[in-house]
């Protein structure tokens, strides 16, 4: 079973959920059953992971240790944080724990293509510490990350911020609107060379996702940390699944 240390924010989890009951079920799901076993925290009370990792709040990770080993206790084989920014602390999360944590940095990374100039969209707090920097790095990928200049890394700020709020639903032409604040941070991370962006804040699909992002940047690559988690679950459960594996589902249709 697949659990899930979410509220970071609650829109992007609730997002997940959504993007792996669409993609199944766009697949020929048609049952409950054909949907993969999930255990959800919502854990709305742990301290902001990038207000810790710039130095202006407490840390989280005593709290999603604690999280992660209830969800041990309710059967978990394997947990996702949807945060980027917690997976600063993924290995000392997933060694307190003794459960196997899924990473989405890597699983990001390695849906870029080779080469480039990857623009990033992210927290200060994954900014500062370079924890897509590290992983890039780490997986040999021929290519660097971007980041959009001060002005628009404040602007990606907002729009994080504001699509926790009722921001959100704004038209995106008004300048407090999370996609207005978004398209402006990609106009500046490509003309910074980008040929490619990261969104790199779960938060972000919550309001602007790929097919938000092709119509304003039909020649540019996006690869969205939320989507690939998503992609990453839907995998692992046709593979395991014996609804998927013995046919049934490909026989009804």
């Amino acid at each position: 079973m697949v659990g899930v240390i979410g509220a970071n924010g609650v829109a992007a989890t609730n997002r997940l959920c959504t993007l792996i009951e669409e993609k199944l079920t766009q697949m020929g799901a048609y049952r409950d059953a054909h949907h993969p076993e999930m255990l959800i925290f919502q854990a709305t009370q742990a301290p902001s992971r990038s207000l810790y990792l710039e130095g202006r709040g407490p840390s989280f990770i005593d709290d999603y240790i604690n999280i992660g080993r209830k969800m041990k206790t309710f059967g978990c084989d394997e947990i996702c944080m949807c945060c980027n920014t917690a997976h600063y602390a993924i290995d000392q999360i997933s060694n307190a724990v003794d459960v196997a944590f899924t990473d989405i940095i890597t699983l990001t990374v390695s849906a870029l293509p080779d080469g480039g100039g990857y623009g990033i969209m992210c927290s200060d707090g994954c900014r500062k510490f370079g924890i897509y920097d590290m992983r890039i790095k780490h997986l040999e990928k021929n290519g660097r990350i971007i980041y959009p200049d001060e002005d628009y890394q404040k602007k990606v700020t907002r729009g994080i911020c504001n699509a926790k709020n009722s921001n959100r639903f704004l038209p995106p032409d008004n300048e407090e609107s999370p996609q207005n604040c978004f398209i402006s941070a990609c106009r500046n991370l490509i003309s910074l060379g980008a040929k490619t962006i990261i969104s790199g804040c779960t938060d972000i699909n919550a309001v602007f996702d790929s097919k938000i992002f092709k119509q304003t940047f039909p020649n540019i690559g996006y690869v969205d940390s939320l989507q690939c988690m998503a992609d990453y679950i839907v995998e692992k459960h046709i593979a395991t699944s014996p609804y998927w594996s013995n046919n049934e589902i490909h026989e009804r249709q």
